[in-house]
């Protein structure tokens, strides 16, 4: 009952204090969504100051009370931007993109762009992860294209210029070298340290010129910038300017002592300037053929630092080079135990092991490269030449020549002689073997009649580590009727020194003037190949044949190739040669003296006339003499010429033909041939 009685007083205050109550709400709510214009001004002046720390603890402590201020929210985000939270700042607009303008919707998403661009640049502990980050940040670079609707050349300059780094470092160079053409057309200024990513990227596609004078304009804005004159330089040797790249980079190394004194230090320091451009000096030198002195530079510097991982792959890459794989190999291991992230090392590795016939070690390397590093272009070469390796090798090859003199009829090549044929060999399986097939037409004309030796051939090759052969059963086709068996062994005792045997059962290089008269030969010979380096190559073979006239023909040669002149478009050899054999009959129907011996020397210029990359052009003239001496003849001097020409179409595919001229002596005569000859190899 007093409820009832009180409810029409109750009833009217609540009438009468209504207005008040409501208006009260209004300005808590109020309140809620509008932050004081004092609170507001004093954060833009701490901004303006560029107090941008406690500008944003201004702006937090204001937002705990207003949290639905639209203003100090747009604040929040532009002040998250200046102190580097460019993310949380992106974050915080894409969530209220509305309350943002275009041009500071771009710039919030240029800054996110640009701080993404730069964190993918940092080291990775995974190298399966190295380019997680810029492919992320390319990928939100095209998501935001996408939803601007708009092109890539609409970008902030800083942007673009940016995206040329990240595209680099995605080996998408074409894309950097377009997008440079397309700044160049619209007179957009381009930084120094820019260029020096266009002409980065212009040497992986392999246009040299165009990356050197893209490197000589980031040297214009940085010039003691040694990595900058280091590339500068090898995109002029890549060029073939070979003149200017030495000078070029010998200077910066003259220009930085080994251990520079600082003001007031009581000892020098390491100069890290003058061991990059010393080594890669070194390096240059033996891109030019000067292995030797690349050789001799390098070792120096190991003896002071022989934990340098870059070093020992330089030097493994010098010592594969001359021809020492197994020290090549050390080396490269060394290299990879302290350094396991070093691609050099690994494909260095995987190289040599190719070589040694260990494909069983150096596949997984491979393999492992292609999957971490695939878009380098060091592993992009390593894996041609490895498919190279694998694949399929053939040659094709044909010769004829011409002989003038008294004697025609005694001379072992006849009026006219001639070969063709071709060689083929399966891919590599089970890393060791391969299956090989021929044929080959040798003939020769004697006294208006033509001898032939056609025959096809099938076998097997094996190759693992020091030991290689190679088992081919052939059957001729001709007048003489017959199968042959050849077997041929090889063994590398060590980097300096290489054995074979080869045993043939009916030899098809046996005389054809023999075979004229239904003759034919088993062969054995035992050779050795000793070559130290690069520069000498000595090797002996001591042959014999049996005839089937019970005739033996016994014969020992020695030859020596020496390096006279080294160039980086010309080498210069030196070559001497002797030779003896006897045969036990004086009455064969083919040429056949019981004794004679003979010895040469020469010279070969071989010229590199042209190169680009993979493909050259090459020609070579040898000129030779020496005396030849037979038993029962007087000695007689023997003069030869032979110019040849070498193209060669990329990894693998070369083309050589050539032609010679001689005047040798048999049985007293004197004979002039005049021959050409060409192959094409595909493979390695």
């Amino acid at each position: 009952m007093s409820f009832i009685r009180r409810a029409p007083l109750a009833l009217a205050l609540f009438i009468a204090c209504a207005p008040f109550a409501c208006n009260a709400a209004a300005t808590t709510d109020a309140s809620r969504h509008s932050a004081p214009t004092a609170s507001l001004d004093s954060i833009r002046a701490l901004r303006d100051q560029r107090q941008w720390l406690p500008a944003l603890a201004l702006i937090e402590q204001t937002a705990a009370a207003y949290p639905d201020d639209d203003t100090l929210y747009v604040l929040r985000v532009h002040t998250l931007t200046e102190i580097g939270a460019r993310h949380r700042a992106w974050v915080l607009y894409r969530a209220r993109a509305d309350l943002f303008g275009a041009e500071e919707a771009q710039r919030i998403e240029a800054d996110r762009l640009a701080r993404m661009t730069s964190w993918s640049r940092l080291y990775v502990a995974d190298e399966k992860h190295l380019l997680d980050e810029a492919r992320a940040t390319d990928q939100a670079t095209t998501d935001y294209l996408s939803r601007a609707g708009i092109d890539p050349g609409a970008l902030p300059l800083r942007l673009r210029l940016d995206r040329l780094d990240l595209l680099n470092r995605l080996a998408r160079h074409q894309e950097v070298v377009d997008e440079y053409t397309r700044l160049q057309q619209e007179a957009q200024p381009v930084p120094g340290r820019t260029m020096a990513i266009v002409g980065d990227s212009l040497m992986a596609l392999q246009q040299p010129e165009q990356a050197a004078i893209a490197f000589a304009a980031a040297l214009q804005a940085d010039p003691g910038n040694n990595d900058l004159q280091v590339q500068h330089a090898y995109a002029l040797m890549e060029s073939e300017r070979f003149d200017l790249a030495l000078p070029g980079l010998k200077a910066v190394v003259d220009a930085n002592p080994a251990w520079p004194n600082a003001d007031g230090a009581p000892r020098p320091y390491a100069n890290w300037k003058r061991y990059e451009a010393e080594t890669n000096y070194a390096m240059m030198r033996s891109y030019g053929e000067d292995l030797a002195g690349a050789q001799a530079m390098l070792e120096p510097l190991l003896a002071i630092a022989p934990d340098n991982a870059g070093l020992h792959s330089s030097l493994g890459t010098i010592y594969e080079r001359r021809g020492w794989n197994e020290r090549a190999l050390e080396r490269h291991r060394m290299a990879a135990t302290i350094d396991p992230l070093s691609v050099q090392a690994r494909v260095g590795q995987s190289e040599t092991l190719t070589q040694l016939q260990r494909s069983d070690l150096a596949r997984p390397i491979h393999h492992n490269l292609l999957s971490t590093h695939g878009d380098a272009l060091p592993v992009k070469l390593a894996d041609k030449a490895w498919k190279q390796h694998q694949g399929w090798q053939w040659r094709a090859f044909a010769g004829g020549g011409r002989s003038r003199g008294d004697a025609s009829s005694v001379s072992p090549l006849g009026s006219r002689d001639a070969t063709y044929g071709f060689e083929v060999e399966s891919p590599l399986h089970d890393d060791r073997w391969r299956l090989t097939a021929g044929s080959v037409d040798r003939s020769a004309e004697f006294d208006d009649e033509v001898v032939h030796d056609r025959r096809i051939g099938v076998g097997v090759r094996y190759g693992f580590d020091r030991l290689g052969w190679h088992l081919q059963a052939n059957r001729a086709f001709d007048a003489v009727d017959d199968t042959g068996i050849a077997l041929d062994v090889d063994w590398r005792f060590s980097d300096l020194l290489d054995g074979n045997v080869a045993l043939r059962k009916s030899d098809p290089e046996a005389s054809l003037q023999a075979r004229e008269s239904g003759i034919t030969a088993d062969s054995a010979a035992i050779g050795l190949d000793f070559h130290p380096s690069e520069l000498t190559r000595l090797s002996g073979t001591l042959q014999t044949f049996r005839f089937d006239d019970d005739n033996r023909r016994d014969a020992l040669a020695v030859d020596l190739d020496q390096r006279l002149l080294t160039r980086p478009h010309f080498l210069l050899h030196g070559l001497a040669g002797a030779y003896a054999s006897r045969g036990s009959r004086d009455d064969a129907p083919y040429f056949n003296p019981s004794r004679d011996s003979s010895w040469e020397i020469g010279l070969r210029a071989d010229h590199l006339a042209w190169r680009r990359y993979d493909r050259h052009f090459r020609h070579r003239f040898t000129a030779s003499t020496g005396q030849y001496r037979q038993r029962g003849f007087d000695s007689a001097w023997v003069p030869s010429l032979r110019y040849e020409h070498e193209w060669r179409f990329g990894l693998g595919k070369v083309l050589a033909y050539g032609l010679n001229w001689s005047r040798p002596v048999y049985d007293g005569q004197r004979e002039r041939h005049v021959g050409f000859d060409a192959e094409f190899r595909w493979g390695e």
